[in-house]
């Protein structure tokens, strides 16, 4: 019997493959638009095409090329030979090291336009043709969260954000997307790392200010030392920071090491007391927008449904309205809900259900007996919610969301089940990025 073949292994010295060659020439590349991830989209003589991060339309470039997407170049810009009539200086002094803005050498006009046309071309995957409203533009200095990167490395701490693509630590002084309160503490917490980071390793620091005092999680290597305490409490008080928790490794639930005062924000005339790290909309300019737009949707509604509730950012606006009642699979946050609806005087308005809307959907009768949905699902949209939204009868349905790709997806469920799409509306809460959000507001007649 003829022996097998001997099945050699490569070493660990031994060549690996090599990819398809890359020309080494940078190349002259006109930019004619930009992506859905805000690369611009260019072409050479020859019609080969490129992505070309920070591009803007109009733009004629030298591209160095580092690699490629399929069929076509990705590459960086080594000269801009002709710039594109809408290319702007960029304001920030970080821009193309941090990876946090993709978008701010185009000016305000092209950018509104992109931000539209960015919601419409995912409706238009998903077959879907409507007149936008005008984009919400919110602007910078209004964000109020912030995810700080940070990473101990022998006796050298980084503090900033993370670079684009890549997890190399751009450190920074200020950030123009950050309010001033946000702002204010970059260089506190800097100095605070070496105080009370002494494992080596990465670790990120969320920062909330929603209102009056702070809510910051420290996500780090390791447990808290005891030394470390003093640190915070000293630290907690002159910064005011209402609350402040220890997060070991990024993993688990966060563990409240002080708490000086409620972390709380106002939905309506409702003060809400906070759980740690809570889902807030990043900007109150943001909020104020999306909440105006769901209640331009009602007209004598009186029993509402809030589905993905979270804290209460639309229920405590609906119940000026209607009766409501908020689900929501966080049981914090539904809890601080519940209890500022109580403070509020609001305890017979709404009422609240713990639910996973993604294993456990409201179905059938758990719906029909109400007259408006509004749902803001997180990324991933509502598949298995709006399956069931599209078979019921609700004579209006709210949708908000994040990612303009799974609202597509959910609101071609609603249109097959009957509604008509009435209204969308841009809102963009992260400037200068390649995200938008989307309000949307469908009916249905009665049968």
């Amino acid at each position: 019997m003829p022996k097998p073949p001997i099945q050699r292994r490569r070493g660990r010295h031994s060549a690996k493959p090599q990819g398809p060659s890359l020309p080494k020439d940078p190349m002259e590349v006109t930019i004619f638009g930009i992506g859905a991830k805000g690369d611009g989209l260019g072409k050479d003589d020859s019609g080969h095409g490129y992505y070309v991060p920070y591009a803007a339309e109009g733009d004629v470039l030298k591209v160095r090329i580092t690699g490629k997407r399929e069929n076509d170049y990705v590459g960086d810009i080594s000269e801009i030979i002709t710039p594109g009539e809408h290319r702007i200086e960029a304001p920030c002094p970080y821009y193309t090291k941090c990876g946090g803005c993709n978008l701010q050498h185009i000016d305000k006009e092209a950018y509104a336009h992109w931000k539209s046309h960015k919601v419409a071309d995912s409706l238009k995957r998903s077959q879907i043709s409507i007149n936008l409203d005008k984009p919400v533009l919110v602007g910078p200095h209004c964000r109020r969260r912030a995810s700080f990167a940070v990473m101990k490395k022998g006796k050298k701490i980084l503090f900033g954000f993370n670079a684009k693509g890549s997890h190399r630590i751009e450190e920074i002084e200020h950030c123009l997307l950050l309010s001033d309160p946000l702002n204010a503490l970059i260089d506190a917490l800097r100095n605070l790392m070496p105080l009370i980071m002494k494992r080596e390793g990465r670790g990120d620091i969320i920062v909330n200010y929603p209102g009056e005092a702070a809510d910051i999680v420290l996500a780090l290597p390791g447990p808290m030392e005891l030394k470390a305490h003093q640190h915070l409490v000293t630290f907690a008080e002159k910064h005011n920071i209402g609350r402040l928790s220890w997060q070991q490794d990024g993993k688990g639930t966060p563990e409240t090491i002080i708490q000086r005062c409620a972390v709380t924000t106002q939905f309506g005339d409702a003060l809400i007391e906070l759980p740690t790290n809570p889902f807030l909309q990043p900007s109150k300019e943001g909020e104020v927008a999306l909440v105006e737009f769901a209640l331009s949707a009602l007209r004598n509604e009186k029993k509402i449904l809030d589905l993905y509730a979270g804290c209460g950012s639309f229920t405590f606006a609906l119940a000026k309205v209607g009766i409501v009642h908020a689900v929501e699979s966080h049981a914090p946050a539904l809890k601080a809900l519940e209890l500022s609806a109580g403070r509020a005087g609001l305890g017979g308005r709404i009422t609240t259900e713990v639910r996973d809307l993604d294993r456990q959907p409201l179905m059938g009768k758990e719906l029909s007996k109400f007259d408006a949905i509004l749902f803001d699902p997180p990324r991933a949209g509502a598949r298995e919610q709006a399956r069931f939204l599209a078979e019921s009868d609700v004579p209006v349905i709210i949708a908000i969301s994040c990612n303009p790709a799974t609202f597509g997806r959910d609101a071609v469920a609603l249109i097959e089940g009957g509604y008509t799409l009435e209204r969308v509306m841009p809102v963009d809460q992260f400037t200068w990025s390649d995200h938008v959000e989307v309000a949307a507001i469908f009916r249905k007649d009665p049968k």
